[in-house]
């Protein structure tokens, strides 16, 4: 960091926002992931204890599939959205493969659109926007 202080210029203010909600979409579609794995684990333990039941609770089953049918459409939702984030942040950086300083409310961060590998110089398969905070 070559100024101390450049991270808190005013001009960066709609970046640093962009970029506060693509990481709060990121965090969200973890949280969901865990609770996506949480369900699916339940329903294969209620699958199986209502199999060896003679007569099963079909109430409770439509119940974890309509509570896992939501969560896969809001993963499917959230990942477009993060998608969609991501786009509009690389539109938003001023070049690509190199960091530009932001303040994301917790001190300097820093974020960046690379498509070249910084260590070998060679292309990379898939571009990447690394966010260091």
């Amino acid at each position: 960091m070559e100024n101390l202080i450049e991270y808190m210029d005013e001009s960066l203010v709609p970046l640093e926002e962009k970029v506060k909600e693509y990481l709060h979409t990121e965090r969200e579609i973890r949280l969901l992931e865990v609770e996506l794995l949480s369900l699916q684990r339940h329903w294969q333990v209620a699958g199986a204890a209502h199999a060896q039941e003679e007569h099963p609770v079909a109430t409770a089953d439509e119940q974890n599939d309509e509570k896992l049918n939501a969560a896969e459409q809001k993963m499917q939702q959230l990942l477009e959205q993060y998608e969609q984030l991501q786009q509009e942040v690389i539109r938003m950086l001023p070049e690509q493969n190199k960091f530009v300083e932001l303040d994301l409310g917790y001190g300097p961060s820093q974020v960046g659109y690379f498509t070249i590998d910084h260590e070998t110089h060679q292309q990379l398969p898939e571009p990447i926007l690394r966010v260091v905070h």
